[in-house]
């Protein structure tokens, strides 16, 4: 009986010392969590419970939070980061103390942007994105064909930086003979001076030797606009000057003073069970021809488990000005299996 009676006190000892050392949400419903704030963004709070794990609760329904740790605050100005204790949430207004001082510095509830943002948010290192794509096609039978195409990108993010690395390879064959081989690499630099704006440069180079394009080589700088970032929606655009030198196969070499634009968008639909996306580039020789040449990629993305991705993707490549026995335009469909992260 004893036994009994002491393992029940141990058990009764441990459960007091847990929960003594976890967060409680209290629901505007009258429902109480437990558990441990993990954090918040988009109105939605992760919230970490023993009997289901992380739980997505909607800001605007929690009532108050009692936190045992300390948690970072950020306002959607920017302009206060704090650190405390607890916070608690009534009407509509926040308020927040360390434990056994009074409440104060009252703001909004909506004006709460993230609870403990990610590192970079605070100005602290990088946040890292990637996504790598692979496309196969080998045809046998009354027709010989092979297709590889490979495409990736990597940003490196930090609070007033961006790190924007792309890559395209395309190879295709026919009875051993090849009927395409080009790539295309870019390397662009953004600096935001504002919340949204940013400036910066970039270097490309691209090959397309059915094009009578050995290589071109692209620099300059530009301006830009960021108008959404988030994991659910991204929509940014800019412009800017590019000095460009083609070095082409037959016709002579050349160089040009370029307007140039990038359109970078993507945008989840369905609670992520698929993603649009529309990226563009192009060049405007306004010095000499007048040409106007571009490459965008649209399509839909969609996440299947461990990062891995299906895609089906159309890019258009477009020139106004092309050689003899060159379509001004030129459209490959694309069925692509990658891993993002």
């Amino acid at each position: 009986m004893k036994i009994v009676f002491r393992s029940f006190y141990i058990i009764i000892l441990l459960f007091t010392l847990t929960a003594s050392n976890a967060d409680t949400l209290t629901m505007k419903d009258g429902s109480v969590l437990v558990g441990h704030v993990i954090s918040q963004k988009k109105n939605i709070l992760k919230f970490n419970t023993s009997f289901a794990g992380i739980i997505n609760v909607k800001w605007e329904q929690v009532k108050t939070i009692d936190t045992e740790q300390p948690v970072t605050i950020m306002l959607v100005t920017d302009e206060l980061v704090l650190t405390k204790h607890i916070s608690n949430i009534e009407g509509g207004i926040s308020q927040i103390k360390k434990a056994g001082e009074e409440w104060k510095t009252a703001f909004k509830s909506h004006n709460v942007s993230y609870i403990n943002p990610e590192p970079w948010l605070l100005g602290q290192g990088f946040k890292i994105s990637a996504r790598a794509n692979v496309s196969l096609k080998s045809q046998r039978g009354n027709t010989v064909k092979d297709e590889l195409d490979m495409d990736g990108e990597v940003k490196f993010r930090s609070l007033q930086d961006r790190y924007t690395f792309k890559g395209l390879l395309e190879h295709d064959t026919s009875a051993d003979i090849t009927t395409s081989d080009n790539w295309l690499f870019s390397s662009k630099y953004d600096s935001f001076y504002t919340k949204k704006q940013y400036y910066g440069a970039q270097l490309q180079l691209e090959r397309d030797r059915f094009t009578d394009l050995n290589l071109r080589t692209s620099f300059g700088p530009h301006i830009g606009h960021q108008r959404y970032e988030s994991d659910e929606l991204n929509l940014s655009t800019d412009i800017g000057f590019f000095k460009v030198w083609e070095d082409n196969i037959i016709n002579a070499d050349t160089d040009y003073l370029a307007l140039n634009w990038n359109i970078n968008y993507d945008q989840y639909f369905f609670n992520k069970i698929t993603q649009f996306y529309h990226n563009q580039q192009g060049l405007w020789d306004w010095e000499k021809s007048g040409k106007v040449t571009f490459i965008s990629w649209t399509g839909f993305r969609f996440p299947l488990r461990g990062g891995i991705v299906a895609s089906a993707e159309l890019e258009w490549e477009h020139d106004s000005q092309p050689t003899e026995s060159i379509h001004k335009s030129d459209r490959t469909y694309r069925i692509k299996l990658g891993y993002q992260w």
